[in-house]
């Protein structure tokens, strides 16, 4: 989910999608699991504004690869093609085991996988500003957990969900993190596609930011299996197992940038439970950029600082000016 206040977890849609497909609580609301970038499934870093390069051709019969390097382009590389703009996605993640548990009353250190089903949201608002940064993020899903973050200039506002609005000075670019999570939503699902998947592109003229051109990419279940694209990592083990069983969708890019602006995306899959039955896994995701000149964002009104205090060691190097061992 969105950053805990001043634990500052990133996570977005990554967390949502290992908890989810993987069979774990999918929104930590107050535990440090999603905090620790070690724990976030294929970890891609921020780039930060790295040099905006043409797409055109590249995707005119785009390769799965190539399809996954466009979805994964950090926020800061598309903001200034894409301008004030509004970026929404909705998931469905659903995990069910097959059968009945092993056993009727286990013993209390064997596992028993129970069903699991969550619907998350996402919207992230976004506006450029000469003066600084100016972006909200809001996260919610249907098991009452979400958070808020707006950022104003060197201000953070942050609000879990169904308690107050605090705000502290921005101290890090961590920011451009969660901006980065927001965008890359639709690549974490297409990913999870990716070892049997295949495309169909078509060039769709007026469709791209500013009446541009775009590409429409239909998403399907190639006959093989590609294993080379199994998304490794400390909390994808579990991925190498996985059989996938359909797939169906559509992700419309910008051609000039290969910013996504409409997707929906379709998996289902197979994995082995940790009772040792099967789960039959499903996640539906969709997603629209609207490019809105006169959208703005506004810090919330109600509110308050946050409650700090110094720590012992922060409070010996000011007091004595930076001489004190670290």
């Amino acid at each position: 989910m969105l950053p805990r206040v001043r634990g500052l977890a990133p996570g977005a849609m990554r967390w949502v999608l290992a908890a989810a497909l993987a069979g774990g609580s999918a929104c930590d609301d107050d535990g440090d699991g999603p905090g620790d970038p070690a724990a976030e499934p294929s970890r891609l870093p921020s780039r930060g504004a790295a040099p905006a390069e043409s797409w055109s051709t590249r995707l005119q019969q785009p390769s799965v690869d190539d399809l996954l390097a466009a979805l994964a382009q950090p926020h800061a590389t598309l903001r200034d093609r894409l301008g004030p703009h509004q970026l929404q996605t909705t998931a469905d993640f659903s995990l069910v085991p097959s059968g009945p548990p092993p056993a009727e009353h286990p013993p209390l250190d064997q596992p028993v996988v129970r069903p699991q089903q969550l619907h998350d949201e996402l919207t992230l608002r976004f506006v450029p500003d000469p003066a600084g940064l100016r972006a909200s993020l809001r996260q919610a899903n249907d098991h009452e957990r979400g958070r808020e973050v707006v950022v104003a200039d060197e201000t953070i506002h942050v609000r879990k969900a169904h308690r107050e609005w605090f705000h502290y000075p921005r101290d890090s670019d961590l920011i451009e993190q969660w901006l980065d999570d927001a965008q890359r939503s639709v690549h974490d699902v297409v990913q999870l596609a990716a070892p049997r998947l295949a495309l169909t592109a078509a060039a769709v003229d007026g469709a791209g930011v500013d009446g541009a051109a775009a590409v429409e990419i239909t998403l399907g279940l190639a006959d093989g299996n590609a294993a080379e694209r199994v998304a490794a990592g400390p909390t994808q083990r579990w991925r190498a197992g996985a059989q996938i069983d359909a797939i169906t969708g559509t992700v419309r890019l910008d051609a000039q940038s290969g910013a996504w602006l409409h997707a929906d995306v379709d998996v289902r899959y197979r994995v082995k439970g940790a009772d040792g039955r099967e789960l039959a896994g499903h996640v539906h995701l969709t997603g629209r950029v609207t490019l809105d000149p006169s959208l703005a964002v506004q810090p919330p009104a109600e509110s308050a600082p946050l409650p700090s205090r110094l720590r012992y060691d922060h409070e010996q190097r000011e007091l004595l000016r930076g001489l004190a061992a670290p």
